[in-house]
């Protein structure tokens, strides 16, 4: 298909069956200025920018090195499930799915927030790769449980061979549903499931201290059973780090396992990170998205 809109960056990363952490720098960095322009180019000019940007650095590490899947064969029985429950913060990992071949580059610019787009902001399982309808926020854990006590079921009770991975918004998890999946998890000791939070401190109106303390987050999450871990999330060797520990069985045998990752909204665009709350989502213009692409190193 011949598309309108085409791409005014130079692809700087590709993918490889072992990525160095250099490459994983360059995939978070290629992932975000796939960003600013899928927002720029969208049907609204506009996405949840703020949240996307903070968690770069997490689907660099989980695309580019993690996530056991083959975009030639999406329904593939054995491979590893990734659900971004934070759903509205879909054009992230439209990028990164972009990048490991589900579909061409140049959907990317043209099909997202678009009138018969594949793309839409809010992700559903319409498009290949996609696990779980996440528009609704604090699903996503819950249907990370099912897919997670599937594949144990299907495999006689046995440590499957595949791992569910499931990214939280720090917002979700001020809502029941989410709770009740961690309660679930523990309860029916989920090793192969793998939560992460995208802990950004910023929801759509406020900073969470203010709307509804997370506080002491670690504490919470332990007492419900789960192994819990505490990192930089804009730090690629520990997030890598900590996900590799998460996967051996040996780290927490029967117990579910949770990444809590302290990010820094808008991350790197100097003006996204000192507004954090008006840009949870945000319109581009042209001025704004030269500006985003000059601190993004173009």
């Amino acid at each position: 298909m011949e598309y309108k809109n085409k791409s005014n960056i130079q692809v700087i990363s590709k993918y490889k069956k072992e990525m160095s952490l250099k490459d994983l720098k360059d995939l978070a960095l290629q992932l975000r200025r796939d960003v600013i322009e899928l927002t720029y180019y969208s049907g609204t000019k506009s996405s949840h920018v703020g949240g996307e940007l903070s968690a770069a650095d997490m689907m660099a590490v989980l695309y580019g090195s993690i996530l056991n899947v083959d975009p030639e064969n999406p329904q593939w029985e054995d491979r590893d499930i990734f659900i971004n429950s934070k759903g509205h913060c879909s054009g992230l990992q439209y990028a990164a799915m972009a990048w490991r071949g589900y579909f061409e580059r140049d959907v990317l610019f043209n099909e997202f927030n678009r009138i018969n787009g594949r793309l839409q902001e809010h992700a559903n399982m319409e498009l290949p790769g996609i696990e779980a309808p996440t528009g609704s926020l604090g699903m996503g854990l819950c249907n990370g449980c099912g897919y997670a006590w599937t594949g144990r079921l299907k495999n006689k009770h046995k440590i499957p061979p595949n791992f569910v991975y499931v990214m939280l918004g720090d917002g979700e998890c001020t809502e029941g549903q989410t709770w009740e999946g961690v309660m679930l998890a523990a309860q029916q000791k989920l090793s192969n499931l793998i939560a992460i939070v995208d802990y950004n401190k910023y929801i759509i109106s406020a900073s969470t201290y203010d709307v509804m303390d997370l506080e002491p987050f670690e504490q919470k999450w332990e007492s419900f059973g789960w192994h819990t871990q505490r990192v930089d999330g804009n730090d690629i060797a520990a997030f890598k780090d900590a996900l590799e520990k998460a996967k051996k069985y040996k780290t927490a045998p029967g117990r579910p396992r949770v990444i809590i990752a302290d990010t820094i909204k808008g991350k790197p665009i100097s003006f996204m990170m000192k507004d954090a709350i008006n840009w949870h989502a945000g319109h581009l213009d042209e001025e704004l998205y030269k500006k985003c692409m000059k601190e993004l190193g173009l």
